[in-house]
């Protein structure tokens, strides 16, 4: 891997690689009727928005449970609707898709 992909694939908010947040709070975005258009604004705020919350957590541990909480309404909430599933088949394609550059 290079340090591009080092960088971001060790962005984790409580255990939770932010390379997996990212597109499961995009896709869930656009079931709730963001236009497509806005995916990637979107993809780049959602990233911002969980390397912040990482920092903070660094700085404020005592913030960890409503940060907690909040990671758990994202996930549980978008894999009740199946973004959580549409979101580990697209992971796996890319990954094999990079196996074959």
């Amino acid at each position: 891997m290079d340090g591009a992909s080092d960088f971001a694939n060790g962005i984790v908010l409580l255990g939770v690689p932010a390379v997996v947040l990212v597109p499961l709070l995009v896709e869930g975005l656009k079931r709730l009727g963001m236009p497509s258009q806005w995916a990637t604004p979107a993809a780049v705020v959602a990233g911002a928005l969980i390397a912040a919350l990482a920092e903070a957590l660094a700085i404020w541990p005592e913030i960890a449970p409503g940060v907690r909480i909040l990671l758990a309404a994202i996930v549980l909430g978008f894999g009740a609707s199946g973004v959580y599933s549409q979101t580990r088949a697209y992971r796996r394609g890319q990954a094999a898709d990079h196996g074959r550059d």
